[in-house]
């Protein structure tokens, strides 16, 4: 293993950030196993405490248990598996953005009749991924590497579900890529998904705070012009909210949403662990600025200048 002086002191910088957050503040040695450079990241894959983290450059992107590599990821990831509520028999699903891989491993450990694609635009992410953090390709795994929005344009197949998580280095830290948040990106996903199908997005951001996020209330509004219904789930240890926009009709709330888990868990079509306690992370109502927010459009989509209100670092879950 490596241990780069540089990058070590940048770790103990974002462990100090962790203390802050009112995270664990145990500051362990920390093991430095791949830096690289990519066309749109410097990479780096570190071991501490028995966790294993993927880092673009200064954003904690994923993360895994070393011993069990179905353990220890980010929060967040597990609110992707709320689209279950809005769409029961999910069988293909497609995710823009790879990682290290902790929601494709789930999906398809989790749910054994779910077949995952994703299309990630970097191929070091991509070798990272199946070195480093147990991502494998299979039948059930495939793995484009390419632009998101250009692999939808040429995709044939339609799915049951889109996921988002896809990030790049902007002016004020991790950004969304403009062209995957805008109208037209959604209407493109829009009709490549199946009737009833589901878009779950995350965004890196705080729900409550300095100006309820504009990023999250712009694109809560622009998911709006093309799905009937979008809702919000809030990590509790993160800086990150999952957004899901839904082609049903009609609305549903907390109490609805309950019932719906608990008869997929007794029925056993939903075994991923904590699954009902994330259900109540759901938030029923729009952001209260969203009606005044930019609309994105590929013409007009300044996610950096509506991002900076949301902290800077850590700009993903903290370890």
């Amino acid at each position: 293993m490596i241990k780069h002086p540089l990058f070590l002191a940048g770790a103990l910088a974002a462990f100090a950030m962790v203390s802050a957050f009112g995270q664990n503040t145990d500051i362990t040695e920390t093991d430095y196993v791949f830096s690289g450079t990519s066309p749109y990241h410097n990479i780096a894959v570190t071991d501490s405490g028995g966790f294993r983290t993927l880092l673009f450059d200064d954003t904690h992107e994923s993360r895994m248990e070393i011993k069990n590599p179905y353990a220890g990821q980010f929060e967040y990831t597990e609110y992707f598996q709320m689209i279950w509520l809005w769409k029961p028999d999910v069988k293909n699903i497609l995710m823009l953005g790879l990682g290290g891989g902790s929601t494709q491993k789930a999906m398809v450990h989790y749910h054994p009749e779910v077949k995952m694609e994703t299309a990630e635009i970097d191929p070091m992410v991509a070798d990272v991924a199946q070195k480093y953090f147990a991502y494998k390709l299979d039948d059930r795994q495939k793995l484009d590497v390419i632009d998101g929005r250009q692999f939808l344009r040429r995709a044939p197949d339609k799915y049951d579900a889109i996921l988002m998580d896809a990030y790049t280095q902007g002016r004020y830290g991790a950004s969304i890529p403009y062209e995957l948040v805008t109208k037209e990106f959604f209407e493109i996903a829009r009709d490549h998904l199946t009737p009833d199908g589901v878009l779950a997005y995350n965004v890196i951001t705080i729900l409550k705070g300095y100006n309820t996020s504009d990023i999250v209330a712009s694109i809560y509004r622009t998911l709006k012009e093309v799905f009937p219904q979008v809702y919000i789930f809030e990590a509790k240890s993160s800086l990150n909210i999952v957004m899901v926009a839904s082609l049903k009709k009609g609305t549903t709330d907390l109490a609805s949403l309950k019932k719906s888990a608990q008869a997929l868990v007794d029925a056993k079509k939903m075994t991923f662990p904590g699954f009902l306690d994330r259900v109540d992370s759901f938030q029923p109502k729009a952001p209260a600025n969203y009606l005044n927010a930019p609309l994105l459009t590929d013409e007009s989509a300044p996610v950096e200048s509506l991002s900076q209100g949301v902290p800077k670092t850590p700009t993903k879950p903290t370890p």
